[in-house]
């Protein structure tokens, strides 16, 4: 008996089942069934799932497999204005967008993204048009801290979720290591709740994953391939200044502090989903975008705000810290008028680390050079040690101004 043909009662209801074979593809010699799963926000996500040849011919006639839509390759070419499935004969997995521009008002969407971005409104606001017209561009990791609790971080990220959909997965910091990564790899926003990344590996991925091109796709049940990655990285955290490393020269990070809403809107998403058309129309009178001083879009400068600071201040090694306190100590202890002191590495070594072998003279100058920003002399220079004994050297120039806000000696004023 031919195998379309064992089963009367299956075949008896082929006719019935045409349209169900509109839910399968072919891509290459692998059939793939399309589920359109609606998430708890109402947002159609597609899922495929491997089906294998025998199982088809059980449900259909040989005759009507052989009509299955077929694809020579999967693809990702992300686009939400001008959407396409098929793509030079390849499978997209890049989901569609479902929401079309029109004209209205978008209140409490304003309210949401002035609560976010505070002063840096305009930067938030270029951030978004970046992600909904240009998708495959790069932009920098966009941080949300908070000690508190209630203060829109998970709003703002559930709203992106119903803006973006099936393109955009929420996931913790432990999927970064899974040895199966799709649903990374296809999603163009990946959003990292409640974080503190303890090990510095799974760091370096994140860092990585924000600015780097291709990525290995490891799939269940499909062969593993490489392809273009065009993730962008949200990152919310309760930890305000110590949920990750940011050396001084990293560029990557958009952080933002969030304080309680001055607002009350327990049915906001909904008002926020409502206004999606009328904010998409809002992104699309705006200028063009541009990349030119920035392959993030943003420059440092741009960036850069208090809590941002903080952060970087928070990631230097704890002699830093210790430095930090003992020179504030200084001049707490010194003329109010002086603008800085000049020690050498071996002055700094022989008063406060004479005895600590951890404190070499080399982990000395690579704090004050790398970490403060301090100068030494080009030429040896005459200058007064910790004990106002003249002496002679290379000394650093330790600065009054990069402690002004934790030295509580204040200068006379001038009249």
């Amino acid at each position: 008996m031919s195998t379309e043909n064992h089963n009367p009662e299956n075949r008896a209801n082929d006719q019935g089942k045409d349209n169900n074979l509109n839910r399968f593809i072919r891509v290459g010699h692998d059939y793939f069934e399309i589920f359109n799963k609606p998430d708890r926000y109402g947002i159609l996500r597609i899922e495929l799932k491997v089906r294998k040849k025998s199982e088809l011919l059980f449900d259909f006639a040989k005759e009507r497999v052989k009509n299955i839509k077929k694809f020579d390759d999967f693809i990702l070419v992300p686009d939400n204005i001008n959407y396409q499935q098929n793509i030079n004969g390849c499978f997209n997995r890049y989901q569609p967008f479902y929401h079309k521009p029109l004209e209205g008002e978008w209140k409490w969407t304003k309210i949401l993204l002035e609560h976010v971005f505070g002063d840096q409104f305009d930067i938030g606001v270029k951030y978004i048009q970046a992600l909904y017209q240009e998708p495959t561009k790069i932009l920098p990791i966009l941080v949300l801290v908070s000690a508190l609790r209630q203060t829109g971080k998970s709003t703002f990220i559930d709203w992106l979720t119903v803006l973006f959909g099936g393109n955009m997965v929420i996931i913790d910091s432990k999927h970064l290591s899974s040895s199966f990564n799709s649903s990374i790899a296809y999603a163009n926003i990946i959003a990292i709740e409640e974080t503190f990344i303890e090990k510095s590996a799974t760091m370096e991925v994140i860092k990585a994953l924000s600015t780097q091109k291709t990525i290995t796709i490891n799939e269940k049940y499909i062969p593993t391939s490489s392809g273009p990655f065009y993730g962008k990285i949200i990152m919310a955290s309760n930890n305000e200044k110590k949920f990750i490393k940011i050396d001084k020269e990293e560029i990557r990070f958009f952080i933002r502090k969030l304080g309680k809403p001055k607002f009350k809107n327990h049915d906001i998403l909904e008002d926020l989903r409502k206004e999606i058309p009328a904010f998409l129309n809002f992104l699309n009178q705006q200028d063009k975008l541009s990349w030119e001083n920035s392959r993030q879009l943003f420059t440092a400068d741009e960036l850069r705000n208090d809590t941002l600071t903080k952060v970087q201040d928070e990631s230097k090694n704890w002699l830093y810290h210790e430095l930090y306190e003992l020179f504030v100590n200084e001049f707490n202890n010194v003329d109010p008028n002086e603008d800085f002191y000049m020690r050498t590495i071996s002055d700094i070594k022989e008063k406060w680390f004479h005895f600590d072998n951890r404190v070499s003279r080399g982990f000395i100058k690579n704090v004050l050079k790398d970490d403060f920003g301090f100068e030494s002399s080009d030429k040896t220079i005459r200058y007064n040690d910790f004990s106002g004994n003249q002496k002679v050297g290379k000394p650093y120039f330790i600065l009054r101004e990069y402690f002004n806000n934790d030295v509580t000696e204040t200068r006379p004023i001038e009249v």
